[in-house]
């Protein structure tokens, strides 16, 4: 259980106290960008490896209280939850966005389109979602830690996004953050965004659900637990 804790606390620090302050500027400017980018990956997919066998290695050790039992009801609020986290990871990844690397060089044309105004950080927020269904329908110690510190990450670092691009941006970001939300449907549900479910894109859906649909069926092969 503590190698675990040690694995979280490591992957969070690599993540929060060097990619999300001043720290990053430090050491690029000392061993250039590429340098800094090819050593925070590999020291990131390290960390999540370390996480994810630790996690295997707590869930059989007696520290691993189990804190309520995963009753159906609660299998099904993850189920949902989990396909709504789908939507938010896909559709995410596929669509244009001001919060990711690429608006970095180039804003997209349309700054609140599509799954944007759902949340403007789709990714972190499917992920963050994914994560917190997990725990709930994981009641035990290891879960908490692994699947905490996962959605801890998610919810720190999408404000640590928007801090950098406010920064970065000043006006252009501000008026993207005014229209949206990093919880979604918050925005639409305040009325400042509208909901356009057009823009999601019909492809984009179709393959979002189809991995959904892939992943709870081979779920109990692929890590030897039932999706419900």
């Amino acid at each position: 259980m503590w190698t675990l804790a040690l694995a979280c606390a490591f992957f969070l620090c690599i993540h929060l106290m060097i990619s999300g302050t001043t720290m990053k500027e430090q050491v690029i400017a000392k061993i250039g960008g590429t340098a800094y980018y090819i050593l925070f990956s590999l020291f990131s997919i390290g960390g999540l490896i370390w996480m994810i066998i630790a996690f295997g290695i707590a869930l059989g050790d007696p520290m691993n209280v189990v804190l309520w039992k995963s009753e159906t009801f609660l299998r099904v609020i993850g189920l949902f939850g989990n396909f709504l986290a789908f939507l938010l990871i896909v559709v995410g990844i596929v669509t244009p966005s001001p919060t990711n690397l690429m608006a970095l060089r180039n804003l997209p044309d349309k700054t609140v389109y599509g799954i944007i105004r759902i949340s403007r950080h789709p990714i972190l927020s499917g992920i963050g979602i994914w994560a917190f269904t997990h725990i709930i329908c994981n009641g035990n110690l290891a879960a908490w830690i692994f699947f905490g510190s996962v959605l801890a990450l998610c919810a720190l670092g999408a404000n640590n996004i928007d801090r950098k691009r406010i920064a970065l941006m000043g006006d252009v970001y501000a008026s993207i953050k005014r229209r949206t939300s990093i919880i979604p449907f918050v925005a639409i549900i305040e009325g400042r965004t509208a909901f356009a479910p057009e823009e999601l894109g019909v492809a984009r859906m179709l393959l979002a659900v189809s991995m959904f649909s892939a992943i709870t069926v081979l779920h109990e092969l692929l890590f030897n637990a039932r999706a419900i």
